[in-house]
C-alpha cells in the first residue's frame, strides 16, 4: 500500500474502532447479509484498507484473511484478528475469492490501479465488494458537495454508481447488484 499519505491518518483516526460501536456493528451485519448472497465465508479474502480488522471479525470470516492498511497502529490491531499483511494486493494472482473495499475506495490515491490489481488477484468467479462507499449520485452529495461522515481532505475520489460500475466493467468485472442500504442503517 502506498504509505505516502500516512500523515493523513493519525492514531486518532482509528479511535472508536474497538469492535463495540453499535452503529458500525449494525452496518457490518447489513453488509454481511448482502455478501452472503454471493459468497460463503470460508475462502481467501483481501480487505483493502482493513483498519483494525473489526469488519472481518464482525462478519465472522472463517477463511484466510489478508489486508492492507496505512496505519501502523491499525496493522498491529488487525494482526491480532488474524489478518496477514505479508503480501500486497498486486502480489496475488488468481488466488483470492473476495476483495472488499469497505469505505476505502475514496481514500486511495490510485483507485484504478487498485481495481486492476483486484481483478488480477481474484480467482475466476471471485467477487469484489464495495461497501460503505460514498456515492456522488446521492442527492445530498449533489446539493452539498459532501456526505455525512466524509472528511473531505481525506478523499481522492468520490465515485458515482455509474462511474464505479463503468470502471469495474473496463477492468473485466461483471457487476451483479447495487444495493443502497444506508437509508436503513444507523448512518
Amino acid at each position: 500500500m502506498n504509505k505516502s499519505f500516512k500523515h493523513l491518518y493519525t492514531d486518532d483516526y482509528f479511535q472508536g474502532r474497538g469492535k463495540n460501536d453499535i452503529q458500525r456493528i449494525i452496518s457490518f451485519n447489513q453488509e454481511k447479509e448482502f455478501m452472503q448472497k454471493y459468497v460463503d465465508f470460508n475462502g481467501r479474502i483481501f480487505d483493502v484498507g482493513c483498519s483494525t480488522g473489526e469488519f472481518l471479525d464482525a462478519i465472522t470470516w472463517n477463511g484466510e484473511k489478508f489486508g492492507s492498511e496505512i496505519s501502523d497502529l491499525a496493522i498491529t490491531l488487525a494482526e491480532k484478528s488474524g489478518i496477514s499483511f505479508e503480501k500486497e494486493l498486486k502480489e496475488f494472482k488468481n488466488s483470492l475469492d473476495v476483495v472488499v473495499f469497505r469505505g476505502t475506495i475514496q481514500h486511495i490515491p490510485d483507485p484504478f490501479v487498485q481495481l486492476m490489481d483486484a481483478y488480477k488477484a481474484l480467482k475466476p468467479g471471485g467477487y469484489i465488494f464495495f461497501l460503505a462507499t460514498p456515492n456522488a449520485d446521492s442527492p445530498v452529495y449533489k446539493i452539498s458537495g459532501t456526505l455525512p461522515f466524509l472528511v473531505p481532505e481525506l478523499n481522492f475520489y468520490i465515485p458515482s454508481s455509474s462511474t464505479l460500475i463503468n470502471a469495474c466493467k473496463n477492468f473485466g468485472f461483471t457487476p451483479k447488484e447495487i444495493e443502497k442500504p444506508y437509508l436503513k442503517s444507523p448512518y
